[in-house]
């Protein structure tokens, strides 16, 4: 039961995805950390609500899902999901908030309704809604532009790197063209956890490109989960509907 939970959660965290403005500075004139963040910040998504349709893998070493989900995100609002098996039966309904994180699931008639802690759990780290919508969106998780954070650069992308205190370290990388975010990686020290987001795939939507193909991998000493994305379908509208009810018959789960 906990990695049937933990999958509909990592579904309802990876249900959408980001889009990026082009820049008007050229790329190539980008020599500093304050450099890229402007062009970063400018390039950030600009949108009221996305609706769209994805395939998502879930993989342990012990268990292997995939599922066919209707997702809806209204900005710095809520997130939505409708899961299916093979695209037709129902399996679960998700909302996340900023207040709070709801699910049902149909197997076994059973809810959740909580804090963000089993998102926290998934994850390794800590993260709020505006954090969780950042990831999302392909967007930095953790703001990497502070004054101890660390610049480079390659031949085909920027880099960013933060340490903090030997607790946490945080490292991005931007491709060089585009100011697409590459990946973003956190490393929890204290617990050993390391959380990877790997965006492997753009596609142009209007003018905005939007990623298509993209996964996490979250791990540990003990176990690594792997949360594979598919976008099948993406749609920028002015306003949408997220119908949620958890049913009077369900049960509260005991996490």
């Amino acid at each position: 039961m906990q990695n049937i939970i933990k999958f509909i959660i990592g579904c309802l965290i990876l249900t959408a995805c980001g889009s990026k403005k082009a820049v008007n500075r050229t790329t190539t004139d980008i020599q500093s950390l304050n450099n890229l963040k402007s062009d970063v910040v400018a390039s950030q998504p600009d949108f009221k609500a996305l609706v769209g349709v994805m395939s998502v893998g879930y993989k342990t070493e012990n268990e292997s899902v995939s599922l066919r989900a209707n997702y809806r995100i209204k900005k710095d609002s809520a997130i939505w999901l409708s899961a299916k098996i093979g695209g037709i039966i129902p399996v679960a309904k998700a909302l996340i908030t900023p207040e709070k994180v709801s699910f049902y699931q149909k197997i076994n008639n059973e809810y959740f309704e909580g804090d963000y802690s089993l998102i926290n759990d998934l994850l390794g780290v800590e993260v709020d809604y505006q954090q969780l919508e950042n990831l999302i969106l392909g967007q930095p998780v953790i703001d990497p532009f502070t004054r101890k954070a660390i610049f480079s650069q390659s031949q085909s992308a920027y880099f960013v790197k933060r340490d903090y205190k030997n607790k946490m370290s945080y490292q991005s990388a931007w491709h060089k063209n585009s100011l697409q975010l590459d990946k973003q990686q956190i490393n929890n020290l204290n617990k050993n956890q390391n959380l990877l987001i790997q965006y492997n795939q753009f596609k142009k939507n209007g003018l905005d490109y939007f990623p298509v193909d993209f996964f996490i991998l979250a791990s540990n000493t003990e176990s690594q989960v792997r949360i594979t994305i598919d976008i099948k379908k993406i749609e920028q509208v002015e306003s949408l509907n997220l119908p949620f009810s958890i049913p009077d018959n369900y049960t509260k789960m005991a996490l």
